[in-house]
This record gives structure tokens, C-alpha cells and sequence, in this order.
């Protein structure tokens, strides 16, 4: 700008423009900030709440999964609700300024139901993998397999369990549901900190997520270099490597410090 003050033909920064580009994510920090802090609202958005009992399960092997409530989940004030009331005003907005075309409605849906099917499939999936690996002991007998094996080596390779599982599903969130409740019942069955663990664990993910192919393809192709994947992957490599390394040996001192 000041650099540009005496020139004639200089672009003109249109602020009300992007003010307005702005107002979704205003929005939505104004619906999550009432949504949490102004008590009568949310009590509104809580009061009526799903929970669920599930009995107690035995598994042909003798594992026992004790009987339970699952948490509560409010119709009203769920994270995805708050994100609902944020689209509906923020189309408001943008509607009665005169932003949108005849089928814009139509459009929208469409598109964004074609964005988000891969990922509710992927996600729904992962989930419920996970489940009937902890409801059937499998995720029990791999976490005893663990601190049997690995022993006092196993918080140095935490955080490549969680850098193969975001490398391998594509996210740190996938990577969590499946691995998670590994990490933590390992720690439990070691006596370490299981803080320090679930912490190595979602770092080695989000390390692990960025090199994943998955995000690679998504990200060449953006930048139109697709087919060059394995060079990006290739450069990623070392970098990645070192990462996690780093976080290993920042869980082993972790482990110490809390011991």
C-alpha cells in the first residue's frame, strides 16, 4: 500500500466485498459463542438428548464388555446442529442481499451432498471397525501383545503407530478412531501415562496425515502437478521421517518426567 501511494492505477482493496466473503465465519462464531456461554440458550439446545443403554456382552473367547450408557448426544445443541443454524443464517444473508441465482438452493444441496457421501461413508466405516474391535477384545489381545513384546520400548513407537494409521486412512481423525483406544489400553496394561501416549499418538497422526497418498493426490492435483505424486512423497519422506523421531524421543522424556 505505501509502497504504491503515488501511483495513479492502483488497485482498489473493495473491503465491504470481502467483509461480507466474511459473514459465514462470523456466524458461526456467534453461534458457537451463544450456544456455550448464554445459559438460557443452552439449556434450551440440551434439553432434549439421546442416550443410549447397551448390555453386556460376552465374547466366545471370555471377553467381557460391561454394561454401559452411551453419552449423551443433544438433538438441538450437537456440534452439527450449531453448523446447520450457521449455513441456514449465513444463506439468509446472502439471499436477501440478492447474492444468489434461481436454483441456488438446489445447487448447493447437490454439491455439498456430493462433497461430504465419501467422507460420511470412510468415517462411518472406520468407526464402526473400530467398535467391533473393542466390543470383541481384538483391540484387548493386540494391546497385551504390545506391552508384552514392546514393553518399556513401546512409548518410542507410539507415535509411528499413529503416523501408519493417518498414512494408511488418510486422516489423524481416522487414525484416532482406530488406534486410539489401542494406545490407551496398552498404556493402562505398561502403568505409564496415558496423557503422554494419546499424545504421541494423535501427533505421529497429524504428522503421518500429511504424507498420506491420499492427501497427496488432493494436493498435486490442486496445484496442477498431477502424476508427480511419488516426487512429492519422495521429498515429504525425509522430513516426515525426521518428525516423527523427534516426537518419539520427546514421548520416551515425557514418560520419564511423569513417572
Amino acid at each position: 500500500y505505501f509502497l504504491g501511494r503515488g501511483k495513479q492505477n492502483r488497485s482498489v482493496v473493495d473491503w465491504k466485498a470481502i467483509l461480507f466473503a466474511l459473514a459465514g465465519y462470523a456466524i458461526l462464531v456467534v453461534v458457537i459463542l451463544s450456544a456455550q456461554f448464554i445459559s438460557p440458550l443452552q439449556q434450551a439446545l440440551n434439553r432434549l438428548a439421546i442416550q443410549v443403554s447397551f448390555p453386556e456382552i460376552t465374547s466366545n473367547l471370555g471377553f467381557v464388555t460391561p454394561a454401559a450408557a452411551s453419552r449423551k448426544i443433544s438433538i438441538f445443541g450437537h456440534t452439527g446442529m450449531l453448523l446447520i443454524y450457521t449455513s441456514l443464517l449465513t444463506y439468509l444473508v446472502y439471499w436477501l442481499a440478492g447474492r444468489y441465482k434461481a436454483g441456488a438452493t438446489s445447487r448447493i444441496l447437490n454439491g455439498t451432498l456430493h462433497r461430504v457421501m465419501p467422507s460420511c461413508v470412510s468415517i462411518l466405516s472406520m468407526i464402526s471397525m473400530a467398535v467391533i474391535m473393542e466390543y470383541s477384545g481384538m483391540t484387548d489381545a493386540i494391546a497385551r501383545g504390545l506391552s508384552d513384546f514392546l514393553g518399556s520400548l513401546f512409548p518410542m513407537l507410539s507415535p509411528w503407530i499413529g503416523a501408519l494409521g493417518a498414512f494408511m486412512t488418510g486422516s489423524n481423525t481416522n487414525s484416532n478412531v482406530v488406534f486410539g483406544a489401542l494406545q490407551k489400553q496398552t498404556a493402562e496394561l505398561l502403568g505409564i501415562s496415558v496423557a503422554v501416549i494419546l499424545a504421541a499418538q494423535t501427533t505421529g497422526g497429524s504428522i503421518g496425515s500429511a504424507a498420506a497418498p491420499t492427501k497427496v493426490v488432493i494436493g498435486t492435483s490442486t496445484a496442477d502437478m498431477s502424476g508427480r505424486e511419488g516426487e512429492v512423497l519422495r521429498q515429504m519422506f525425509g522430513y516426515t521421517m525426521f518428525l516423527i523421531a523427534l516426537v518419539s524421543l520427546l514421548t520416551v522424556f515425557g514418560i520419564l518426567l511423569t513417572q
